[in-house]
């Protein structure tokens, strides 16, 4: 978990915030949260992108939830990003190619997978048996924890000053709505 708070004692901060009622500050602290967020969800799909793992296969993967503290755990707005990081099937990342031992998925792969060729259902979908009899069989999976891990820790260190920066840009926003001038 990444605890940020931000420092109102900062000038910048202090001045602009100031200058408003708390229910403006609150709404604009929301907003800067969320949008962080939301800047976190991009940024973890982009470098997991250069790990050659399409957007669509994991885009409902994570998750966005907002978060009220409850009283005495301190803190104020805060917002949860999930990332489902479980085996994901090897089918989703790309059409399996057959080899003469198995089949290849992108740089993946599988000796004595198949492709179920009686029943539609099963149509483009790879497998691979669980003993030496004919069943069971399971879908042959590729783990992306370490590229998970990976990609968040490429922008872990650059979460407090976008959060900075969009606080500072909320803030602003709702100083200008208060004088009239925002659009």
């Amino acid at each position: 978990m990444i605890d940020v708070k931000i420092d109102f004692d900062d000038a910048a901060f202090g001045l602009l915030s100031r200058r408003l009622t708390p229910a403006a500050l609150l709404a604009a602290t929301r907003r800067a949260v969320r949008k962080t967020a939301l800047w976190v969800r991009t940024h973890l799909l982009r470098r997991l992108r250069d790990h050659d793992i399409r957007r669509k296969v994991i885009i409902h993967r994570i998750r966005l939830y907002n978060k009220n503290w409850r009283n005495g755990e301190g803190g104020g707005p805060a917002v949860k990003v999930w990332f489902g990081i479980d085996a994901i099937n090897a089918d989703t990342l790309a059409k399996p190619r057959k080899d003469a031992g198995g089949y290849w998925v992108k740089d993946f792969y599988f000796p004595g997978a198949f492709v179920p060729t009686i029943n539609p259902k099963f149509k483009g979908k790879l497998y691979s048996r669980t003993t030496r009899e004919r069943l069971p069989f399971q879908r042959e999976k590729i783990e992306i924890e370490a590229a998970a891990n990976d990609a968040f820790n490429q922008i872990v260190d650059q979460i407090p000053g976008r959060l900075q920066e969009l606080m500072r840009q909320e803030l602003n926003y709702e100083v200008e709505k208060m004088l009239g001038r925002a659009r």
